[in-house]
């Protein structure tokens, strides 16, 4: 039986990439919002779901986490790094000295702003809803006109790239969540994730305590990081990744001595962890 994954289109988008990346071979669906993402997966239209999940520079996609914390079927199965290289993109036969507008999503005009400066200082910064509409505009622009996105928007509209890796900081990669319903977990999964928060946030000691059931068993915590609940200032909600199995003795341990002292804990899931960035 064929696996269907839904994706945060439109396709052309770092995240269609991404999901390109995980199953070159299998049939993807892009979803315009990530609440048809995840209703998709909810509602068991397709098997498996990616979506983006952290930056390096951005930090963590909140509206990610939150659907995670929420949803009662969603589970992390996989992940991939991918590095965010943004290219200009153009239309054919158009030079550097030509253009006077480049259309791209914000977040990427500002990432490239060291290029901008320099190479087109005089060319005019038009904000558009994402890298690949930027790029599919383009196609209906004239020759005044680039866009800045990813190298899968530019072949998939067909169009030339005049200049690879513009953005500021080499170091731009995005973790992307494979995520699924189905309740499976790999035997090879060798990263957890999880979330927790307290019946009494302000007790002393309550996040030491609850670190202190993985110190006390040698468990790595390779991400630990927080984020208000909603309810109230100083509730908050602790995420943590960590290395190893759900199923490890050990890890069985931690987890049963932090839900004692939680209010809710949640188990993202095991999966494998990504051993390196993703790349064609």
């Amino acid at each position: 039986m064929s696996t269907t994954i839904a994706f945060l289109g439109p396709e052309g988008t770092y995240t269609d990439e991404a999901c390109y990346l995980h199953a070159p071979n299998k049939t993807r669906l892009a979803f315009p919002s990530l609440q048809l993402v995840a209703a998709a997966l909810e509602n068991n239209q397709v098997d498996e779901a990616v979506l983006p999940i952290e930056n390096s520079l951005g930090g963590t996609v909140i509206e990610v986490v939150d659907y995670l914390i929420s949803s009662k079927k969603a589970h992390i199965i996989g992940e991939l790094m991918l590095p965010i290289n943004h290219c200009l993109i153009t239309r054919p036969g158009v030079k550097l000295k030509d253009i006077q507008i480049v259309m791209s999503k914000q977040e990427a005009l500002i990432q490239c702003r060291e290029f901008l400066s320099t190479k087109l200082q005089h060319a005019e910064q038009v904000p558009t809803a994402s890298t690949a509409l930027a790029v599919t505009d383009l196609k209906d622009a004239d020759d005044r006109t680039a866009a800045i996105g990813p190298l899968r928007a530019a072949e998939l509209a067909g169009l030339p790239v005049i200049a690879h890796k513009i953005q500021d900081r080499k170091n731009n990669v995005t973790r992307f969540a494979v995520l699924s319903s189905s309740g499976l977990i790999s035997k090879i999964a060798d990263k957890t994730s999880i979330a927790f928060d307290f019946d009494r946030p302000d007790a002393p000691g309550s996040l030491f305590d609850a670190l202190r059931a993985f110190a006390d068993r040698n468990i790595n915590l390779v991400k630990i990081e927080s984020r208000p609940t909603g309810k109230g200032i100083g509730n908050y909600i602790f995420l943590i990744d960590f290395e190893g199995h759900i199923e490890d003795e050990n890890i069985q341990g931690a987890l049963k001595q932090l839900r004692k002292l939680t209010s809710t804990l949640r188990v993202f899931g095991s999966y494998p962890g990504a051993k390196g960035l993703s790349a064609r």
